[in-house]
């Protein structure tokens, strides 16, 4: 999947954010295709990565160690 400098989307994670699924802090961003954000928790964006690369959707926020 692309990623890209959160200061190019001017998007960043804060600690209120929560994953669209469970509602656990946020840890990565995605931009949607058809122009949303869906914010995710670690375990559902690993989940979820290859469908999303699949759909086009670009990390615009990845707040993930390493």
């Amino acid at each position: 999947m692309a990623t890209f400098a959160q200061e190019e989307h001017g998007y960043s994670l804060n600690a209120t954010d929560r994953c669209d699924r469970c509602s656990a802090r946020a840890a990565v961003g995605t931009l949607m295709p058809g122009g949303g954000i869906l914010l995710w928790c670690a375990h559902h964006y690993d989940e979820n990565e290859a469908a999303l690369t699949a759909g086009g959707a670009v990390v615009v926020a990845d707040g993930r160690k390493d």
